[in-house]
């Protein structure tokens, strides 16, 4: 069987290690009671794998939601990318799963409305290469 780490597995971990203690990290996103802000959303769109054991061409749906204004939801996104740049630069490695072998963004950060309340949006999509651990 392949050991090629989801994007996931890989950048939750990243982002939950760098980001505040505040910030909510996931791919999935609470019931009203119990959703917090701010938070951040990482979806796999899809993507391609140039060797399906070795190198995962991910894309990801990188998404900022706060409850603050516009400019702080922005931000956080705009940390959360260079975290992820910071992570491939540095090779960073998730222990068990792989690190970030390369990093495109494909759509800057983008303002949508929020399916939520009374809260910010902010998206961006990137495509990270995903090497597992040898």
């Amino acid at each position: 069987m392949s050991n090629m780490p989801r994007v996931q597995e890989v950048v939750i971990p990243i982002l939950r290690a760098t980001l505040p203690d505040t910030v909510k990290v996931g791919s999935w996103i609470e019931h009203i009671d119990d959703r917090t802000y701010p938070m951040i959303n990482v979806r796999r769109l899809g993507g391609l794998a140039r060797d399906i054991r070795m190198l995962d061409l991910a894309t990801i749906e990188l998404t900022a939601y706060d409850s603050t204004d516009l400019e702080t939801t922005e931000q956080l996104l705009m940390d959360c990318m260079e975290i992820l740049w910071d992570a491939r630069t540095l090779q960073t490695t998730v222990p068990g799963k792989g690190y970030i072998h390369s990093y495109r963004q494909t759509m800057g950060p983008t303002q949508f409305d929020s399916p939520f309340d009374d809260s910010w949006r902010i998206q961006s999509l990137i495509q990270l290469g995903i090497r597992p651990n040898r």
